[in-house]
């Protein structure tokens, strides 16, 4: 025991040093240096963190059948559960996570008669890659759909955490998933304003705002693609896809007023908030699992087409 607590903060102190020496080398090159501050900003702003030992999470996908995809050069580490005919629902996680975070929702709807498909994206998890973002998140996720849909089976749902709701309606909103536009969509504690995350991102590393604007536009150049037209809220309005939006009011990482502005600007969107459960685990929430597979499945009063139309958004229960 004392062992273990020995570990556990000497890799804190470790930790807290690196932080603190990469925002005085972030601070100070900023100072002197803007360019390569910038540059080394854009990096680390599409480096998501990884899991030392990913493959442990093996374990818990011992009852799924593992497929790899390539998506631009890199392999993509896939996983499905339920018959291979039966309708597909994907399930993507957030930024730094892995499909292991999203394995609580298999059950519920594989029992619903689904084929379940989760995966890791690009550059988390066991799959390839170092450096990622929205509009790639995007790809791969429409990349996934395909291989793992039609014609073995149709997309019929998405359940998607955080970020990964951001890719999810981006791919949406962009028609790379020209079939499912108005298939239903679980959106867990997702981010709707990518320029305070990048704020928050460079207020976290000293980064001063001239050095954020530099990267920002590097990273807009990389994509090909304005920050703007990446922003949820904005592309929310012209979806049509039936959504779910759950969000937690003690959610530190996504402040749940923005699930909230989001499911308002999403037409036709429902709202379920939680309280108590947080960023992570509200996906560990047999409350939330079982709404989101009665979303889907068209079990849920919000999911059905005969229920009378409420205030924007309104709640689940």
């Amino acid at each position: 025991m004392l062992r273990t607590l020995t570990s556990i903060n000497s890799t804190t102190v470790r930790l807290t040093t690196e932080i603190f020496a990469r925002r005085v080398a972030l601070r100070a090159s900023s100072r002197f240096a803007p360019e390569l501050a910038a540059a080394w900003a854009e990096r680390l702003f599409l480096t998501p963190p990884r899991a030392r030992h990913p493959e442990r999470a093996l374990a818990d996908f011992i009852d799924a059948r593992p497929r790899a995809i390539m998506h631009r050069g890199r392999r993509i580490a896939t996983w499905r559960w339920g018959a291979r005919a039966a309708p597909v629902v994907l399930l993507a996680h957030g930024w730094g996570g892995s499909a292991r975070q999203m394995r609580n929702f298999v059950f519920p709807l594989v029992t619903a008669g689904f084929r379940v498909v989760a995966f890791d994206q690009p550059a988390h998890g066991l799959s390839e890659g170092r450096l990622t973002g929205l509009p790639d998140l995007a790809d791969a996720f429409a990349a996934v759909a395909a291989d793992h849909g039609s014609p073995h089976g149709e997309l019929r749902g998405i359940v998607a955490h955080s970020f990964g709701g951001a890719a999810a309606a981006l791919a949406l909103a962009s028609g790379r998933l020209h079939a499912a536009r108005d298939i239903p969509i679980v959106l867990i504690a997702p981010p709707s304003d990518l320029l305070g995350y990048s704020r928050r991102f460079a207020r976290w590393y000293w980064i001063p705002e001239r050095v954020r604007d530099a990267m920002q536009a590097a990273i807009e150049e990389r994509y090909g693609v304005r920050w703007r037209e990446l922003e949820v809220s904005r592309l929310a309005p012209r979806l049509t896809a039936p959504a779910l939006v759950i969000h937690d009011r003690d959610d530190r990482i996504v402040p749940w007023n923005q699930g909230a502005y989001l499911a308002r600007a999403w037409p036709g969107a429902r709202l379920l908030v939680t309280g108590g459960l947080g960023h992570a685990r509200i996906l560990e929430s047999d409350t939330v699992t079982h709404a989101a597979a009665d979303f889907i499945s068209g079990r849920s009063r919000v999911a059905d087409p005969a229920w009378p139309a409420l205030p924007q958004p309104a709640p689940l229960y």
